[in-house]
């Protein structure tokens, strides 16, 4: 079984997915500069915390459709 390169579609998506995910963690966790995302909560948990971690899930489902289906 022969490995196949991701299409420029799915690198630019898994890309932005990953940029998004990384902004919501830095912007929650990092304390880097005040915070920009309004207070967010869901059922006691934080939803932006969750945002974050359903990014960079779909980073890594999307990049793995990308290698093993030919053409995504």
């Amino acid at each position: 079984m022969a490995w196949t390169p991701p299409t420029k579609f799915c690198v630019i998506l898994t890309f932005l997915f990953m940029a998004f995910g990384l902004f919501i963690f830095m912007d929650l966790y990092m304390g880097i500069w005040a915070t920009i995302l309004p207070s967010f909560d869901l059922f006691g948990y934080n939803a932006w915390l969750l945002i974050g971690l359903i990014l960079f899930f779909l980073t890594w489902f999307f990049f793995f459709l990308g290698v093993k289906l030919k053409g995504f």
